[in-house]
């Protein structure tokens, strides 16, 4: 064996940088909570949510105040409305189901209120349980029942019958075609919306009405009538309710004013709680302690200066690349249709003379508030794509909203197909091929000719 000595150059992150990484990539909320994590952990660090001057906040509640007591009137004839709508709910059985309420929770609370054996509720809150957000059952569960509860093949039939006469209509299906069929029956549907359903529900999804009409031995308009029928039902029945983990909500990073034709650029400092250091434990430092304390003060004085430094350093990079992406998508934010242009994060990185993973980690889970909505920062970076030597390059985005547009300007008789597609884009100057085309489509979930084509 051969003993041999090699040299190596290996980039290695310290501590301190670590975290400066780490603060850079974090979000409004996520830095928000780290800052009190580290105010507790730090005694030298302390923290205050009143970011506003409180004359500003009297002021601002005093505009509250005179707004209420102007709309006094009109609140009154609200809450009117939603008293009237309330005994409307109370009236029609579903005063049960609340606002921000999950579809589980909505199926215990009827399944408590049915005035059935305790044993059999608790079969039926097993199957409540085991019902995906979507609303269909989820795979095994039936399997599951008969062995949880020693329960006969048409015993589980029968539960599951009386489950699925729950609200909402369609609850508890196994697949798509019998969360139709539940709907159909409580709709008391055409028999031809059955049989579709039953024997022709593959030719419906692509939309092969010809072929169902010939072998269905129908009209066409009856085929569409009971194609009318189909359409009401709702495919996921649990669609309407909130998630079981809760609504996420989305704080932006960055707001952009618009004043005129001018774009004010700020970071949103709003939910950032103010960290200061203790001028306490300074004092103690400065008037002399035991070698321990002062030792142990001016460790936690470096760890709190570094953490006020790299916040500090995140709030800026941060302005200054959202500053760069406002000032080069100006068009976007001026106008209500304004297209995005081609943005890489290297040619920001360029322009601020940064690196491009600084960019990239600036730009990581952050929002930008706008005229136009809250949109992710991401978005704002697209690749080009050629296009006429007179008219430069325009982004993948920009595309995307023009095969937008072309299709829902198109004859839904004869809708043009992929290569019909190309040929218009090329013939506006857009160089794509039909294969991008087809890319383009499939991802905003557009199907095919055959599946846009209207009878």
């Amino acid at each position: 064996m051969e003993l041999s000595l090699q040299l190596q150059q290996k980039q290695v992150l310290s501590q301190k940088m670590q975290q400066s990484v780490e603060i850079l990539q974090m979000n409004a909320l996520a830095l928000s909570e780290y800052a009190k994590d580290l105010a507790e952990e730090n005694p030298l660090l302390e923290w205050s949510e009143e970011n506003e001057p409180l004359e500003n906040r009297g002021e601002k509640l005093l505009q509250k105040l005179e707004w209420l007591e102007e709309a006094d009137e009109q609140n009154r004839s609200f809450y009117q409305v939603e008293h009237e709508q309330e005994e409307q709910e109370r009236e029609d059985g579903r005063f049960g189901r609340k606002e921000g309420q999950s579809l589980r929770e909505y199926l215990l609370f009827q399944i408590n209120i049915l005035k059935i054996p305790e044993d059999n509720k608790k079969v039926l809150r097993f199957l409540a349980e085991s019902t995906a957000e979507s609303g269909w059952l989820e795979k095994d569960a039936m399997e599951s029942l008969i062995e949880r509860y020693q329960l006969k093949q048409s015993t589980a039939a029968r539960i599951l019958a009386e489950f699925q006469t729950l609200d909402p209509p369609g609850v508890g299906a196994r697949n798509l075609r019998e969360c139709l069929l539940i709907q159909l029956k409580q709709k008391n549907a055409s028999a031809l919306a059955y049989k579709i359903v039953e024997t022709h529900l593959d030719e419906l999804a692509k939309n092969r009405l010809s072929h169902m009409a010939k072998a269905l031995k129908v009209s066409k308009e009856e085929l569409m009538a009971a194609l009318q029928e189909i359409r009401s039902c709702q495919p996921k029945p649990g669609s309407g309710f909130q998630g079981e983990g809760g609504v996420e909500y989305v704080i932006p990073d960055i707001l952009v004013e618009r004043k005129g034709e001018e774009l004010i650029v700020s970071t949103n400092n709003a939910v950032m709680p103010r960290l200061n250091i203790s001028h306490a434990y300074v004092k103690l430092l400065r008037e002399g302690a035991n070698a321990e304390t002062e030792e142990y003060i001016a460790d936690k004085l470096k760890q709190a200066e570094w953490a006020l430094q790299c916040i500090s350093k995140r709030e800026s990079t941060l302005q200054q690349v959202a500053e760069y992406i406002v000032r080069y998508q100006k068009e976007f934010f001026l106008h209500p249709h304004g297209q995005l242009l081609p943005l890489r994060m290297a040619d920001v990185a360029e322009g601020l003379e940064i690196h491009e993973s600084t960019v990239s980690r600036a730009a990581k889970e952050k929002y930008l508030q706008c005229e136009r909505g809250v949109l992710p920062l991401h978005d704002f970076f697209s690749k080009a794509m050629a296009k006429t030597e007179e008219e430069g390059t325009v982004s993948a985005d920009s595309i995307r909203e023009r095969l937008k547009t072309i299709i829902a300007e198109e004859n839904k008789q004869k809708p043009l197909s992929d290569r019909e597609l190309t040929e218009k884009l090329v013939a506006e100057g857009i160089q794509i091929s039909r294969r991008t085309v087809a890319k383009y489509r499939e991802g905003m979930g557009i199907p095919g000719a055959s599946g846009r084509k209207a009878y």
